[in-house]
């Protein structure tokens, strides 16, 4: 019998490293034992109730399906799943596969307890974690409250005495943190000296925690982040989020004012006036680039070589690969767009569909049709005559009732009667005039493509999306279609 073992901690700390080996020990003689064949051992190192950030999880799920094990072993339950519903959809795949599911702390077996009884204990699973997250989060606001660090991993350029506090690592993250400062002052952009880390193959902070398939790329938003953090300046700020959906592990922002701010708890990398001196440049450069004015097809433009968005060049009209532009054709090849060029290639698409999908003559003479029932200047010249009447007739009404050969009632009415005449009568007489427009309007082709003027509103509510290629090729997808267009 071929039996896979999954096995997970929720943190990187050397205790939870050691219970994992341990785990490993455990099931590698359980199996022998009982003269299985191990298959394989997946495993996790990451908390909470999802499985979303668990690819050793999705990887087992994934084996599963194809068939590749008959057994699966793990240390309890709420290690294979804390949340009910996702443990019952994973744990039904498997067992549409015949795989049998066995835990060692429940004692559990598949084959020998059915549904209701994994439910029973998947339930118990989730409320003991609800309980320890309550537990967890009530333990770290006291620690923040007191000036104490709560997270797993120190920031990037410190390391962490003892359980919950920090001082600089002093080693070549301490010294990226000062090279990023000082580039900014300097008048860099997040992401040239995003570039220029990357270049110098500098370790990024998911790489300086070690973490497993951690990002090997600087990133804007990850320079800004360090360079609007309080931690290098000797401030700890915490409680920024919070955990908005427990099962899904979805989170919020907090609200500035809770907020939990406590200075000076540790030493500082940056001093006070480099920092605020970089606030005070970052708000600038922050406030210019939103009255700035957004260019036709941002947030549009994608590369078909690495899927990244394309970032618009001022200087040259241009639109280039967001990875090609901040790391180098080492990362990308990348394509190049001019927005002119962009332009008329998607005025001339639009132009073809409208070709395609609209006969003009037909339109033209439907409305002819419908407009020279009559001469339209007879009819025209009728409507504006019985208005003219109407209007003589309403007047004469009024002298009536005023001679006294109509009561009160008998005016109100017939006044009511000629109004809705009148108005009748002006409504066709607009008709007409609007038609007339219409067919004057679209008298051609030409006349019709001279409204296809792209603008921001235009664009966003036409395309979904373009994909430009090395190439040259250029990709359309319009939302009014289910098809791209090619160009």
């Amino acid at each position: 019998m071929r039996c896979a073992v999954y096995v997970r901690v929720s943190t990187e700390m050397l205790t939870q490293k050691s219970s994992i080996a341990h785990q490993k020990n455990y099931f590698k003689n359980y199996i022998e034992e009982r003269g299985w064949e191990l298959y394989k051992i997946y495993e996790d190192i990451e908390s909470g109730m999802s499985i979303k950030k668990r690819d050793g999880f999705k990887k087992l799920i994934g084996d599963g399906e194809k068939g590749l094990f008959d057994i699966l072993l793990t240390k309890s339950i709420s290690r294979f799943a804390r949340n009910t519903l996702e443990g019952l959809k994973y744990i039904r795949k498997l067992k549409n596969k015949g795989i049998r599911f066995i835990t060692i702390e429940d004692a559990f077996d598949s084959f020998e307890y059915d549904e209701f009884m994994f439910t029973l204990l998947l339930s118990m699973a989730q409320k003991e974690s609800e309980r320890i997250s309550k537990r967890i989060k009530f333990g770290k606001l006291q620690r923040a409250n007191k000036g104490l660090y709560n997270g797993s991993n120190a920031p990037y350029g410190y390391k962490k005495s003892g359980k919950d506090k920090l001082i600089p690592a002093q080693d070549i993250t301490t010294e990226v943190v000062k090279i990023i400062f000082n580039m900014y002052l300097q008048g860099q952009g997040f992401y040239k000296i995003a570039k220029y880390l990357n270049q110098q193959g500098y370790p990024t902070p998911s790489m300086a925690a070690g973490k497993t398939n951690s990002n090997n790329l600087w990133h804007q938003s990850t320079i800004k982040n360090i360079l609007t953090n309080e931690i290098y300046i000797g401030n700890m700020v915490q409680n920024r989020s919070r955990t908005k959906d427990l099962l899904n592990g979805i989170r919020e922002p907090n609200l500035e004012k809770e907020y939990i701010r406590v200075n000076n708890t540790h030493e500082a990398i940056i001093d006070k006036n480099t920092f605020e001196l970089v606030q005070r440049i970052y708000k600038r450069r922050r406030k210019k680039r939103i009255t700035n004015d957004k260019h036709l097809f941002s947030n549009l433009l994608y590369c078909g070589e690495c899927g990244s968005r394309l970032h618009y060049k001022k200087d040259k009209d241009t639109y280039i690969c967001g990875r090609l532009n901040k790391m180098g054709k080492k990362y990308c090849q990348g394509c190049y767009v001019k927005e002119k060029e962009m332009k008329m290639i998607i005025e001339e698409n639009l132009i073809k569909l409208i070709d395609e999908s609209i006969d003009l003559n037909s339109i033209n003479k439907a409305l002819e049709r419908k407009v020279h029932k009559k001469s339209k200047n007879d009819k025209l010249s009728i409507i504006n005559k019985e208005v003219e009447n109407m209007i003589k007739r309403k007047n004469r009404l009024l002298d009536i009732y005023v001679e006294g050969l109509i009561n009160q009632q008998e005016y109100n009415n017939k006044k009511i009667s000629l109004k809705n005449q009148l108005n009748l009568l002006q409504k066709k007489k607009k008709e007409l005039e609007v038609c007339d427009d219409r067919l004057n309007s679209i008298k051609s082709y030409n006349e019709l493509h001279e409204y296809i003027k792209l603008d921001n509103m235009i664009v966003n509510k036409l395309i979904k999306k373009i994909v430009a290629y090395n190439d040259g090729r250029i990709k359309v997808f319009y939302n009014f279609m289910d098809k791209n267009v090619e160009d």
